[in-house]
């Protein structure tokens, strides 16, 4: 423990700022003041340590365990279980559950996920604004919650008032709410007169990788603080992953726009210098001086970038090396190895593909379900999610109007238009229109308001389904939803153990979407998304599928899209893969490939450099992500994936 580390554990002022390089130790300082304030008597309760992620929360809290048991402690174990260690999202929406919040503001914090978005955007559409610019819009709206600006100061009167009026109007009648609000009206909640008793609800609270939050989301934290409020973080490794719209310069700025402020500045990288002197580079692409890196020592095995032909010789090729590399040292703690993944195709390849050689996997980051509602043959995972929603929840009204739209070229948006408006007519709820369209539909009779038949038809096939199956259990109930042998589920269905009702095996869905962790299992190699690299650290990470179009995403190259638009998602992939590229202490290797046929190309949004003939086939020529390039005397070496095969005596 450096003497800085040690100065924060011991740090009993009311703010500090904790800043430094990767792998500087700012998590460290962070589970050592922790640790601190519990061996001192400090209660559990009165401590919140939050995170960007659940996965970076889970990690931090067996670090905190680990340190509690070096301090002495015997029960380190159940102390770090009751302390909060948690993620800055989990912390607002714990906020806005109070029965005090739900009246203050008038909101259920029932969080939207990415598929029910998309019902949700149809929805928006009966406006008449075009596709386009309402999706402007509502990015618009979603960017000044995420900085959380009032919107009596920032909402134009016209066009942007009214499509605010709808999208609150719709997501108020089915008790729902979008992902950027939490932070935002829980902001608005603890500055209120009605949240005061909110406020300052932890004696300390601890925050690592401040610069990934929104300004929302920091300043939530700062008020939920009593006595001490201590930020970690830098804002060169800002990663969107606790939202669309991180603010690092609210960590840039925390000293100075506060008073009474003691800054710790950690220097010393630990680790492999190479690969932080590469993250360094990469971060600071095209500043001269900030490239100037010292002699690479780096072998092999230490940091290197390998090249294979296809895919397939990747997926396979590194595998093999791994397997061989595994069979050296057998009692190595396979936990510490991660292959960090660019999409969830490439993650379902290696994870397949690592458990054929006799790994246990466990992946990360890839869990969103995704699909279209409007056609059932590409959208059995989502309704499986939201028929488990409907048995486990009978009064969740938006699992309603998600069901109600499947299989619906609008998704039924112009009879949702209908049933509001009917609604509104007769002052009546959601499921008084419901039952209104369905006892029509059974008597025969006119429908009380267009598509009213429709609606009552899917209403009725969901009340049959919840029903017939409220007392399915375990993997009965998966099979009676759908959900039995899709992929989506597999994790799920593998994780459970049989018994578990509706409502558990609902929740543990639901946590997979917005909480995802991986499975505490040391002997499993972990496969994660780059965002999911936040607040973790591993002996040795692999960074496959290294090529334009994945890493930075196609949208860096397209020549349709504004320079800005361009910058941006560069600079977003720029982050995120130095990010993940630190996480690695010992060994870090890119494994990139030069050719693929040009439908999977195509079809995975990888960037071509050109297109070429083979064999009568349509290849297309890949190259490496530009961001290996741009480390220029950083960069690590690079070899062919037959140089590394035959390093490790593979023929």
């Amino acid at each position: 423990m450096t003497d800085v580390i040690a100065e924060i554990a011991a740090f009993d002022g009311r703010i500090a700022k904790i800043t430094g390089p990767v792998r500087s130790g700012k998590t460290e300082a962070l589970v050592r003041r922790a640790a601190a304030l519990l061996s001192a008597g400090v209660a559990p309760e009165a401590i919140l340590l939050a995170t960007s992620t659940a996965e970076a929360a889970r990690v931090a809290r067996h670090r905190l365990a680990e340190a509690l048991a070096a301090a002495g402690a015997s029960d380190a174990a159940a102390l770090a279980a009751r302390t909060n260690v948690t993620c800055a999202r989990a912390v607002c929406l714990a906020v806005l559950d109070t029965p005090e919040a739900r009246a203050a503001t008038g909101r259920t914090p029932r969080v939207l996920t990415s598929f029910e978005y998309n019902f949700f955007l149809e929805d928006m559409k009966t406006l008449g604004t075009p596709a386009r610019r309402l999706r402007s819009l509502l990015r618009h709206f979603q960017e000044q919650w995420c900085a959380g600006a009032p919107e009596e100061e920032w909402v134009v009167p016209g066009e942007e008032q009214e499509t605010l009026d709808l999208a609150r109007r719709l997501l108020t009648r089915t008790n729902a709410m979008l992902e950027a609000e939490v932070a935002y009206l829980c902001g608005r909640y603890l500055q209120s007169d009605a949240g005061a008793e909110a406020r300052q609800r932890f004696a300390h609270v601890l925050v690592d990788d401040f610069q990934n939050l929104s300004a929302a989301q920091q300043t939530c934290l700062c008020l939920l603080a009593r006595d001490q409020v201590v930020v970690a973080g830098n804002p060169d490794e800002a990663v969107a992953v606790a939202t669309d719209f991180p603010a690092p310069e609210g960590f840039a700025t925390f000293d100075t726009l506060r008073r009474g402020v003691t800054v710790f500045a950690l220097e010393t990288a630990f680790g492999n210098p190479d690969i932080t002197g590469f993250c360094d580079a990469v971060v600071h692409a095209g500043n001269e001086d900030a490239l100037a890196a010292g002699e690479r020592r780096g072998e092999i095995r230490d940091i290197a970038t390998v090249k294979w032909n296809t895919p397939d010789e990747e997926f396979n090729g590194l595998t093999r090396y791994l397997f061989a590399l595994n069979a050296e040292n057998p009692e190595a703690i396979q936990a510490e190895t991660c292959i960090v993944a660019p999409n969830k195709q490439w993650a379902h390849a290696f994870s397949q593909m690592l458990a054929k050689r006799g790994f246990s996997v466990s992946s990360l980051g890839f869990e969103r379900l995704a699909g279209d509602p409007r056609d059932m043959s590409r959208a059995k995972a989502l309704a499986a999610y939201t028929a488990l929603n409907l048995i486990a929840e009978p009064e969740d009204l938006f699992a309603w109007r998600a069901w109600l739209g499947f299989g619906n070229y609008l998704t039924l948006s112009d009879g949702w238009k209908f049933l509001l408006a009917w609604c509104d007519e007769h002052d009546a709820s959601v499921f008084d229109a419901l039952d209104a369209a369905s006892a029509a539909r059974a008597a025969g009779e006119a429908e009380p308001y267009p598509r009213a038949e429709r609606l009552a038809e899917r209403y009725d096939a969901g009340r049959a389904l919840i029903e017939g199956n409220r007392a399915r259990r375990g993997h009965a109930l998966l099979a009676a939803v759908g959900a039995e042998g899709l992929r989506d589920f597999a994790a799920l269905a593998d994780r459970i153990v049989g018994d578990e009702d509706a409502a558990a095996l609902y929740a543990a869905a639901r946590a997979t979407q917005f909480a995802p962790v991986h499975e505490d299992n040391p002997r499993a190699v972990r496969v994660s998304s780059y965002e999911q690299m936040c607040g973790c650290s591993y002996r040795a990470v692999y960074a496959v599928g290294c090529v334009d179009g994945f890493v930075p995403a196609r949208d860096a190259f397209e020549v349709v899209s504004t320079d800005a638009d361009r910058a941006r998602v560069r600079e977003t992939g720029r982050r995120a893969f130095a990010a993940a590229a630190g996480k690695a202490s010992d060994a870090l290797m890119f494994s990139t490939f030069s050719k693929a046929p040009l439908e999977l190309a195509e079809r995975t949004k990888m960037q071509v450099s050109r297109v070429r003939m083979e064999s009568g086939e349509r290849v297309a020529t890949l190259r490496p992500t530009c961001f290996l390039e741009e480390a220029a005397a950083s960069a690590p070496i690079t070899l062919g994936g037959q140089a590394l095969l035959a390093d490790m005596g593979i023929d």
